[in-house]
């Protein structure tokens, strides 16, 4: 099997889109199988989460990111993934990481 070579960075495709790469805080559940005292099930609270991503969607119901994307053999934008879908009311805050 013959490897194809590398492309060099200056060959590389351009960026396909022109959303911004963000890095969201965010509240889940969280909930836990094991026995623990009552006081301690009382103090439990919410999980904070943090993603990053390319905020692909961003209205009042959802805020997705995409995470990774890749080009066809034509170099045209392909498929996204490592999505992560957050209920806008779940959401923190968020920083723009990137301009692109």
């Amino acid at each position: 099997m013959t490897k194809k070579p590398r492309p060099k960075r200056n060959e590389l495709p351009e960026i396909p889109f022109t959303f911004d790469f963000y890095l969201v805080y965010w509240e889940d559940i969280q909930s836990d199988a094991g026995w623990k005292t009552l006081k301690e099930i009382q103090r439990m609270k919410p999980a904070i989460c943090v993603s990053t991503g390319w905020l692909v969607k961003n209205d009042n119901k959802v805020h997705v990111l995409m995470s990774d994307y890749n080009y066809d053999d034509n170099g045209e934008l392909a498929d996204g993934g490592n999505t992560t879908v957050i209920p806008t009311k779940n959401v923190i805050s968020k920083f723009k990481i990137a301009d692109l």
